[in-house]
């Protein structure tokens, strides 16, 4: 049994540890959607709302065999509402912010460069275009009380704010969520984020099982916390593969799961079998398409942990049941179809940073995930640490690294330029 919850995780995984903060107008769409929420009269007492908390991440981690039967509960509809699509919809922001971000220097010109396709580097010029849209057609499989939708339109917020778009925007939404009371909050809660986002969005809600309604033309497909609970054992069934991959051949898509070890692992396997069949392309958080190197060691599995300010009304739930600090803990996939695009690829000399600074006598070492494919415990000498390779121990864990040049026995040399991708 995984040992994890939204409060922590033990074990040995690998975490992106990078503190982040949201744009304002990103924080400020979720934010009017808690307090929309919290100012419902039938909003549950913070007390009791904190234990529903705990015990609804008990049923995703140390009781999964008890979710299917109890998870519709009403007093679990209101703690996803309350608490976990306030802590929920940052992920979203993360995730899409990573693959559509550009170099700051282009992050901080108009909308018109964000625009045109390949004039900037981005990690994926399918989600970059994204924010320019007059009109962005979203499904949400599985849309549960609506935090996947309200992350989305966080991230347009402030990817819109950043770049300078004034220009009106419409968002239409297709969820896909089989609860009837989880449906209408969804229409709730997406109708208030629009609203603080400053977007006109057409919503229309489809009742029923995600895996029997096929995407209709869309822009991005977005499902968080919903393909897991198709797991076969440890592994997604073939029904499962065939279903993400009609998915990601049909649109970019992002894929949110729960950072366990057995979530992500089936995460990370799944993105080896729609490798394989093509019609895709990896955007992130992986810098090559090779098979997952961490899937050799049972013990390993990658999911991000990352540094966030929380809402006000979860930093309070945090408080009452002792969470250790603001990370967003989760595993994603994002794709793309088609093949990856020459000016897409990436550098042969860049590296993931998969782990913190491992110290040992006389050295440092970390563990990097290389655009190769190549997992490599790389180190660099005490003795040989200078200005232009110190990047190397001041990198937070997570981020992508230029090395120049890539050493062939992983010892980074004192002449190394190791340098941070600003947009990756």
């Amino acid at each position: 049994m995984d040992r994890a919850s939204v409060f922590g995780t033990d074990g040995w995984g690998f975490e992106s540890l990078r503190a982040r903060l949201l744009h304002p107008a990103a924080r400020e769409c979720i934010v009017a959607v808690e307090e929309s929420l919290a100012a419902d009269a039938n909003a549950m007492p913070d007390a009791a709302l904190a234990k529903a908390v705990e015990r609804l991440s008990d049923l995703y981690t140390t009781d999964r065999g008890r979710l299917a039967r109890e998870q519709a509960d009403a007093v679990h509809l209101a703690a996803k509402r309350e608490y976990f699509l306030a802590s929920d919809a940052p992920k979203v922001v993360l995730a899409i912010e990573e693959c559509a971000a550009r170099s700051g220097e282009c992050a901080a010109r108009s909308g018109e460069c964000a625009a045109r396709s390949g004039e900037c580097a981005a990690r994926s010029e399918a989600f970059a275009r994204l924010a320019a849209l007059e009109r962005v057609r979203v499904v949400d499989f599985g849309a549960g009380v609506g935090a996947t939708s309200v992350g989305f339109l966080a991230w347009l917020a402030g990817a819109r704010a950043a770049r300078g778009i004034a220009a009106p925007a419409r968002v239409e939404f297709h969820a896909v969520e089989l609860g009837v009371p989880a449906a209408r909050a969804y229409e709730s809660a997406v109708r208030v984020a629009a609203a603080a986002a400053g977007v006109e969005a057409t919503v229309a809600v489809d009742a029923r099982d995600f895996r029997a309604a096929p995407p209709p033309p869309c822009d991005i497909i977005l499902c968080q916390t919903a393909i897991n609970e198709l797991l076969i054992g440890e592994r997604h069934g073939a029904a499962t593969v065939d279903l993400v991959a009609g998915w990601a051949r049909h649109a970019p898509l992002v894929v949110i799961e729960p950072a366990l070890r057995t979530t992500t692992r089936a995460l990370m396997a799944l993105r080896d079998d729609l490798c394989a069949r093509g019609g895709t392309h990896v955007v992130a958080p992986c810098l090559h398409q090779a098979r997952c190197p961490m899937l050799a060691r049972e013990g390993d599995w990658c999911h991000e942990a990352r540094r966030i300010e929380p809402t006000p009304r979860v930093a309070r739930i945090d408080r009452i049941v002792g969470r250790r600090d603001e990370r967003a803990l989760f595993a994603f996939l994002a794709t793309a179809p088609g093949q990856a695009h020459a000016h897409a690829q990436q550098s042969p000399t860049l590296v993931r940073l998969v782990t913190d600074t491992l110290g040992s006598r006389g050295k440092t070492e970390r563990l990097a995930c290389r655009a190769d494919g190549e997992l490599r415990l790389m180190r660099l000498l005490d003795r040989e640490t200078t200005e232009s390779n110190r990047a190397f121990l001041a990198a937070e864990r997570g981020a992508v690294l230029a090395i120049d040049p890539l050493p062939p026995n992983d010892r980074i040399s004192p002449t190394a330029a190791v340098r941070e991708q600003p947009n990756a």
